[in-house]
């Protein structure tokens, strides 16, 4: 009888490609069903009860709990390091606590930085880590060559030291987010990566609070003509939120557009749409 243990497809499935663990599991029984191996013989393998145990993992219904982890792990003959890994992505891919989902990415991101084929790309992860980094990469094309740093930190609000200002370009060169040619010009290279969203929204959660922040620190540096700060309060039903959600979407498209056609920027603004509920019937 075929069994995981002599199933060797598995190994051409690489973990640490993953930041999902319920894609990777997705992946794994898809290889061992089409090597014949059934969903029943499978869980038998790995000591686990329950006729639906996989589908409801994979729907999202229950999570791999760290004592089943470590089960499939050993059942599918993972060594230390991919243990490692694969636990912490339960961990991560099951954690709803902001601080403690960046701590876990930070691990994750650590594990596979030791593997070149994945080092040069999380490198760019840390696009959106420093508030900075994204107004930085758009700053630098604008100015005039060989700008010292000192300078330009003196161009951010709030702003920067120098040693801020010198760690963040270093960091936009050595991920190709910009170049410099011989004569100290800079120029943007390529749009910003793309991220796996469940990555994506832990960075991102944290970069939007950070810039939330700064406006609150900066407000009163600006004056109008500096700045356009608007809100509006009102009920609105779930459809009517959808419908307010894609306009901002919409909204967010056409400032683009306008960035874009835009032949003789003088500075790099921060755009922020927040559509929160204040309070909800029935809570």
């Amino acid at each position: 009888m075929n069994t995981v243990s002599e199933n060797r497809e598995i190994d051409k499935i690489n973990i640490f490609m993953y930041f999902d663990y319920r894609e990777y599991l997705k992946d794994i029984l898809e290889s061992l069903q089409r090597s014949g191996l059934s969903l029943r013989a499978i869980q038998d393998g790995i000591g686990v009860s329950g006729s639906a145990f996989f589908s409801r993992i994979l729907d999202g219904s229950r999570p791999l709990s760290p004592a089943n982890a470590k089960l499939v792990a050993k059942a599918w003959g993972m060594d230390e390091c991919e243990t490692e890994y694969f636990l912490n992505l339960v961990s991560f891919g099951n954690e709803r606590d902001v601080i403690r989902r960046e701590i876990l990415l930070k691990k994750i991101i650590a594990a596979r930085g030791k593997l070149k084929e994945f080092a040069l790309q999380d490198c760019s992860l840390k696009f959106f880590s420093k508030w900075y980094y994204p107004v930085l990469r758009d700053l630098l094309p604008l100015l005039p060559a060989n700008v010292s740093a000192e300078k330009i930190g003196r161009m951010f609000t709030p702003a920067l030291r120098a040693p801020q200002v010198e760690s963040g370009i270093r960091y936009l060169l050595e991920s190709g987010f910009v170049i410099c040619d011989k004569d100290g010009k800079y120029s943007v290279t390529k749009a910003i990566v793309s991220t796996p969203p469940r990555v994506s929204s832990t960075i991102l959660r944290k970069y939007h609070l950070k810039n939330l922040e700064i406006n609150a620190e900066v407000y009163d540096l600006f004056t109008s003509d500096d700045r356009s700060i608007t809100s509006v309060t009102c009920s609105l039903s779930k459809e009517s939120f959808e419908m307010v959600r894609a306009e901002i979407a919409s909204l967010r498209e056409k400032i683009l557009a306008i960035a874009r056609e835009d032949k003789a920027p003088d500075r790099v603004c921060h755009v922020g749409f927040q559509l929160v509920t204040r309070a909800k019937e029935g809570k």
